[in-house]
């Protein structure tokens, strides 16, 4: 990691000073390409995106869309190990299924 910007030191009223933190870059790497496994999953996570589509149609389209996102939901489940679908999940709270698959996948630590 680089030092961007040294951290001041900002005078307290007390007498003190307090020392803030550096500003730093990020460590920067390329993400990986997944394996087969990996893009069966993004397939999948892309699928349960686009079910969503569905849920504009009125009375069966809600239906439709939730048999479709569980079906897909549930073989990302079995494809990725747990540790891999705690990850996807967390992901998934913020991002879109498809980009949390990608963000779990190619961008390991």
């Amino acid at each position: 990691m680089t030092i961007l910007i040294n951290g001041p030191r900002i005078p307290t009223p007390f007498g003190g000073s307090l020392k803030l933190p550096d500003l730093e870059s990020p460590p920067l790497a390329l993400p990986s390409m997944p394996d087969a496994k990996g893009m069966k999953v993004i397939g999948h996570a892309l699928g349960s995106d686009v079910s969503q589509v569905f849920g504009i149609i009125p009375f069966v389209g809600g239906l439709l869309e939730d048999m479709l996102e569980d079906s897909h939901e549930a073989e990302i489940r079995s494809i990725l190990t747990p540790l891999q679908y705690n990850t996807y999940e967390a992901h998934n709270k913020a991002l879109p299924s498809a980009l949390a698959a990608v963000r779990t996948l190619a961008f390991k630590k």
